[in-house]
């Protein structure tokens, strides 16, 4: 089994800035997993220092039985010997080489005969489906057949752990979404490990087989995409992943929509400090008729569904229907609240599991 494994990793580029903060973590061997978080998280630093970009302060990253770093023993491998493929968001493609020199640039490096070149090419060439673009140019090339490319060039040297750094940020949403299903299928008919950053919590939703949240240089969860969305760890968690975003509820500032969420879920109110809701849990009914009145403030349609923004008791929430709202602005409603959308959460911000 050749998992990845992180041991007391810390990365800190100066005075108090602690981008990578004692992190351990096995990532399993077929996974692909994203590391999702904010800006600043040290999702990326982490991946780079996976690659051997960035060298840890300390600790240990090992891929199998290799050890690509360790403090304590004074062992580094360079990122060329770790046998690995890396993806940015800037393709970096060379603008002067066609496709089929692209694609073969590093079996050229190690001096591959043609026929090893033409044999893997082709290989790759059927994989992604770039037939017929052998001999054009990057400058002739659309950005989805461009990242085909570059993804085509990564995968030449048959690594055995990819790593990809949000490759798919400069695309636009239609690309974005061919391309997620292009990494998508190529992991499964590969079966190869990818360690994949992303800030977009619906690209980590649908790609990865593991999530890992990312917060101020540690993974506050790790789990499968659906366990991270419906049973979140933490308050920062549950507001991270999902969107529109879970609605928290302060026990205190939020006092008649904390009772009612507190009844709901069966639970002393004094106990929590904060209640999440998220917005497909609630539903829209008659005034009178539900858990708690709402005045109607906003109603955007996206096509499937209505996103409707409700003000309860001067808390403004939101909530999303698949049906058209049953009144308009400034209407008064009913809503009622799904259990299993609800979350309620401690002083520590971890979310309460109830026996």
């Amino acid at each position: 089994m050749s998992e990845i494994k992180l041991k007391s990793i810390v990365k800190n580029f100066g005075g108090n800035s602690i981008a990578v903060d004692n992190l351990s973590e096995i990532f399993p061997d077929g996974e692909f997993v994203c590391l999702l978080g904010p800006s600043g998280c040290g999702k990326t630093t982490t991946l780079r220092m996976i690659a051997g970009l960035e060298t840890p302060d300390s600790g240990e990253i090992s891929y199998g039985e290799k050890i690509f770093f360790s403090s304590k023993n004074g062992e580094f491998i360079k990122t060329e010997n770790r046998n690995l493929g890396l993806m940015f968001q800037s393709y970096a493609l060379w603008p002067h080489m066609t496709v089929f020199k692209n694609i073969v640039f590093g079996l050229e490096m190690q001096k591959k005969s043609l026929d090893e070149k033409e044999k893997r090419y082709l290989e790759l060439e059927k994989l992604f489906h770039l037939e017929n673009f052998r001999d054009r140019y990057p400058s002739e090339l659309s950005g989805g057949q461009q990242q085909r490319v570059a993804l085509a060039r990564m995968l030449a040297m048959k690594p055995n752990l990819l790593l990809l750094d949000e490759p798919l940020s400069n695309l636009d949403s239609n690309l974005r979404l061919e391309m997620r299903s292009e990494l998508k299928r190529l992991h499964q008919s590969l079966g190869c490990t990818i360690i994949f950053v992303t800030h977009d919590q619906m690209e980590a939703m649908t790609l990865a087989t593991s999530i890992a949240v990312m917060n101020k240089g540690k993974i506050e969860q790790i789990a499968k995409p659906m366990e991270i969305y419906n049973n979140p760890k933490s308050l920062f968690v549950a507001k991270f992943v999902g969107s529109p975003q879970m609605n928290i509820i302060n026990s205190d500032k939020d006092e008649n929509l904390a009772l009612c969420l507190s009844k709901k879920l069966n639970i002393e109110k004094n106990k929590v400090k904060n209640f999440g809701a998220r917005p497909e849990s609630i539903k829209m009914v008659q005034q009178n008729n539900g858990d708690i009145n709402a005045k109607i403030e906003t109603i955007q349609p996206t096509g499937a569904d209505w996103i409707v923004g409700l003000n309860v008791s001067g808390k403004s929430i939101f909530v999303i229907s698949s049906e058209q709202p049953i009144g308009k602005e400034n209407d008064t409603i009913g809503i009622d609240f799904k259990v299993e959308g609800c979350h309620s959460f401690d002083s520590n911000d971890l979310r309460i599991v109830k026996s």
